[in-house]
């Protein structure tokens, strides 16, 4: 088999043969030892992952024809476990089109256990009435009551929710439509575990006609920090109705952001939480819809801005919420508890390099910006270095309160060098930068030391930019086994997929040119993996946190520059990809935070068939 895999001429012949080539790249590690592995793993996926326009995506991927219907059917009904569904929805001045594609695509379900719970907020066109109550007689399970007032979204919502008698609650606008095989997925999930208290899907945009389907929002799973940034689980989700009580339903002050308000409300009490990786959900793009404006409007900014700050001050203390640049994006800050002591770990071999046209000592450079710029100022400054330093750059950073640390080992070894300045540090937190950084933003530290204090995080990782200002570094993730930098060299002002460059979001894996977490931690992991010398070091030790159950938050309100040339050619020691894809290969095969339905090489959310 090692022989047989050890060219890309091979390895093309062996997809062609199997089904998935994806399945190939991904057990490539346990079959084989090639050297140059990566090399082999970008030929096969360039050769085989084609970027497709979203139209050939659906054709390929979903299976919804009647003989699978049929099959969902068949399956549903042999379920020992069956979840009872409350689909609640207001309606208002809808549509008639609109409302019975609503209405049909709710009736149209595969999983026959559900009610759908109306209720009409006091619609003056005779037709929203006549449609509902023709609905109603035909189907028992679709119940309607009919308001006399006005009460807008919260209030009718509210309404509906009164006559919901499910185990869980599903949320809809009046003018959307679900898959057939919603509901069955949901039922699905909770045959396989009973405990899950929340449930979210993909979703996508429909034209005002129904014509055309666009803006596939393939979802990460739960990341509690990204929700902080937008309302990302949005539509098709469901919810332990026990939960949906407790927390008090919709509330009115919240009218355009109702959702996320309850939504942020609603997640502080989950247990478990599941992600439903289809698209299960039609978002249509009518005229005033919040798909349409896409929280533009200064009532919904308003009312999320509201709501999030509710949130703050319910789990901690509020430094600042406020939108930022990107429309349905914001920045959320807690206030720092106390004033903990960070170390700044900086492994340097004292180089001069070229930054902006001019000569540049780096790691003096990189101190100075430190203390200059950040307004955080409870810091340990450790440079750890071989020796050589030049008298010019020692006399620097005397300047600025360095502590040295001495590594004499001559062979090149950065984990070892990062241990080494570790076990220096007397912080509650350790940083760990690289010596051609740049800081950029004042705040930075307490960007990233507010989010490392919150409960369940383990490391924090910045947004870095190259030197021409495109993006270096707003997260990592994984193919076949070996991680990548997202949307690396992009533009500085591209706000991602889905706010995933613009705003605060959970991975598997934060780059360590900027890397936060506690030393306690840090020490309990076992620190850098000495063997991966040069690379995956740093992937490695957020992957020993994550394993640990704790999270990976990349947060772009922390912003160096990171010298490192964009055009220098990245190459790992085949060892080293051994020893990683050895301890990891199998444990990330697939990515919770990417979906696999996006291109891998390079992993910039692009649609692809493989």
């Amino acid at each position: 088999m090692s022989r047989l895999l050890s060219s890309p001429d091979a390895l093309r012949h062996i997809a062609t043969q199997v089904w998935s080539p994806r399945w190939v790249m991904r057990n490539l590690a346990r079959l084989t030892r090639v050297k140059h592995t990566d090399l082999l793993v970008d030929d096969f996926l360039r050769h085989f992952e084609t970027r497709v326009s979203y139209g050939h995506w659906i054709a390929a991927h979903e299976r919804l024809d009647a003989a699978s219907l049929v099959a969902m059917r068949a399956e549903a009904a042999q379920l020992r476990r069956r979840t009872r569904f409350s689909i609640v929805v207001p309606t208002y001045e809808t549509a008639a089109d609109v409302l019975e594609a609503f209405l049909d695509s709710v009736r149209a379900q595969v999983y026959p256990d559900w009610e759908l719970c109306i209720a009409d907020d006091a619609s003056r066109q005779p037709h929203v009435r006549a449609i509902l109550e023709r609905h109603a007689a035909e189907d028992p399970r679709v119940k309607v009551t009919f308001r006399t007032s006005n009460g807008h979204i919260a209030e009718a919502t509210n309404t509906a929710l009164d006559m919901a008698t499910g185990d869980f609650i599903c949320l809809m606008d009046h003018d959307d439509t679900i898959a057939p095989n919603a509901l069955y997925e949901f039922a699905l999930a909770l045959a396989l575990d009973p405990d899950l208290d929340f449930i979210y899907s993909d979703e996508d945009k429909i034209s005002s006609d129904g014509t055309e389907r666009y803006g596939p929002f393939f979802k990460p799973d739960w990341s509690p920090e990204y929700l902080e940034s937008c309302m990302y689980t949005a539509h098709f989700a469901c919810y332990r109705t026990s939960l949906v009580r407790r927390v008090g339903g919709f509330r009115s002050d919240f009218n355009g952001a109702q959702d996320y308000d309850f939504v942020l409300r609603f997640t502080e009490h989950v247990g478990k939480v599941a992600h439903i990786p289809k698209i299960l959900y039609h978002w249509r793009a009518i005229p005033g819809s919040t798909a349409a404006s896409m929280n533009s409007k200064d009532y919904v900014v308003d009312a999320a801005v509201r709501a999030l700050t509710a949130r703050v001050e319910r789990t901690g203390r509020l430094a600042f919420v406020r939108p930022n640049r990107f429309g349905g994006c914001f920045d959320v800050r807690r206030c720092i508890e106390g004033e903990p002591k960070v170390s700044i770990v900086i492994p340097s071999a004292a180089r001069m390099s070229e930054v902006r046209g001019k000569p540049v000592d780096l790691v003096v450079n990189c101190v100075r910006s430190i203390v200059e710029t950040s307004s955080y100022h409870n810091l340990e400054l450790i440079v750890v270095h071989n020796g050589d330093l030049r008298p010019e750059t020692a006399a620097a950073l005397d300047a600025y309160g360095v502590v040295y640390v001495h590594y004499a080992d001559p062979a090149f070894n950065i984990a070892a060098k990062m241990n080494l300045g570790a076990r220096a540090a007397t912080g509650d937190y350790v940083l760990f930068l690289n010596d051609d950084t740049e800081v950029i933003n004042s705040d930075w530290l307490e960007a990233m030391l507010s989010l490392a204090q919150r409960p369940g995080v383990g490391v924090v990782g910045a947004k870095l930019y190259f030197e021409d200002g495109t993006l270096q570094h707003v997260g990592v993730t994984f193919c076949a086994g070996l991680p990548d930098h997202i949307r690396r060299g992009f533009s500085g002002d591209d706000p991602g997929y889905f706010f995933s460059t613009a705003g605060q979001r959970n991975y598997m894996a934060v780059t360590g040119a900027c890397m936060l977490l506690r030393r306690a931690l840090f020490e309990e992991v076992g620190g850098f993996e000495e063997s991966l010398a040069v690379n995956y070091n740093d992937i490695d030790l957020c992957l020993k946190v994550w394993e640990r159950g704790l999270r990976i938050v990349y947060t772009a309100q922390a912003e160096l520059f990171h010298f490192e040339s964009r055009n220098r050619e990245r190459s790992v020691a085949a060892h080293e990809q051994a020893i990683f894809l050895e301890r990891w290969g199998e444990r990330v095969k697939t990515d919770p935070f990417y979906s696999p339905y996006f291109a891998a090489r390079p992993p910039n959310f692009e649609l692809v068939l493989c």
